[in-house]
């Protein structure tokens, strides 16, 4: 039991990691992506910093835009992959389409879920860019579920290659 939760644990680090990495790299290689990213970190940087003088103190840019990427990690990495992870644990899931897909559709779905939480209207249209960063959400999503799955829930050898018993017959 306690083996199984270490390499639970152990793979949804690693998955968490792998995700997040590939969905900084992807997002800089993007040239529509990195500048709307680009633009909504300024911009968040800048009403944080506003907020900040107001308040009559100081603090870090830097540490407001890795706020920022620690948000982002956690909508489309952390708790997609967790919420995939728990149910399937739970239920005895060992596909590779239940991990990675329901980590791909929580985390794509990632900018509708968040709009809806917090009661906005538009939580039911989206532009083309929109819909660009919610299929690098998806792909990051899908990554996320398989390193896991690859890790922590892949059927072990000895599952996949039990032989099933021939029916009884009478004589």
């Amino acid at each position: 039991m306690m083996r199984r939760v270490v390499v639970m644990a152990f793979g949804f680090v690693l998955a968490v990691g792998v995700a997040a990495i590939f969905l900084i790299v992807s997002a800089l290689l993007d040239p529509a992506t990195r500048e709307a990213g680009f633009a909504a970190a300024t911009s968040g940087l800048f009403a944080f910093v506003e907020e900040d003088v107001r308040a009559g103190g100081w603090s870090d840019p830097l540490a407001t835009l890795g706020f920022f990427i620690w948000a982002i990690v956690i909508a489309t990495c952390v708790a997609p992959l967790a919420v995939a992870a728990l149910i399937g644990e739970i239920a005895g899931a060992r596909s590779l389409l239940w991990y990675s897909g329901a980590s791909a559709t929580l985390a794509g779905a990632s900018p509708w879920i968040a709009r809806a939480a917090m009661g906005l209207d538009r939580a039911r249209e989206a532009s083309p860019l929109e819909l660009r960063i919610a299929l690098l959400f998806f792909l990051t999503g899908a990554l996320a579920g398989a390193i896991y799955w690859v890790i922590a829930a892949r059927p072990s050898a000895r599952q996949m290659a039990r032989p099933k018993a021939p029916p009884l017959r009478e004589v």
